[in-house]
C-alpha cells in the first residue's frame, strides 16, 4: 500500500502540542483567578515558558509568553523588586492616624 499523500495526514502534533498547551494555560489562569493556589501558579509559570520556546509558536507569541513568564514569577528577592512593590500582593497599607 503506498504511503497517504501529505493531504491526508493528520495535523503536526506541535501544533496541536501547541493548543493543548495554550487551552490548558487559559483553563489555569481562569482557576487561579477565581482562587489563587500555589499548584495553579507554578504550572502557568511553566506553561508560559513551554509557549515561549515551542517551535511552532509565531515570535510575537514568543516574546509575550516570555514577558509574561518574567512578570509572572516577579522579582527573585524583595531587594530586587522596585521600592513600594514588595507588597504587591498585600492589600494596600492602611494611612497612618495620629
Amino acid at each position: 500500500m503506498p504511503p497517504p499523500a501529505p493531504l491526508d495526514l493528520p495535523p503536526s502534533t506541535a501544533a496541536t502540542r501547541l493548543e493543548s498547551i495554550l487551552g490548558g494555560t487559559l483553563a489555569l489562569l481562569t482557576h487561579y483567578a477565581r482562587m489563587p493556589n500555589l499548584a495553579a501558579s507554578d504550572r502557568i509559570a511553566c506553561n508560559l515558558a513551554l509557549i515561549a520556546r515551542h517551535p511552532e509558536a509565531s515570535a510575537a507569541l514568543q516574546a509575550l509568553c516570555t514577558g509574561l513568564f518574567t512578570n509572572w514569577l516577579g522579582p527573585l528577592e524583595v531587594q530586587d523588586a522596585p521600592l513600594g512593590s514588595e507588597w504587591r500582593d498585600v492589600w494596600p497599607m492602611p494611612p497612618a492616624t495620629q
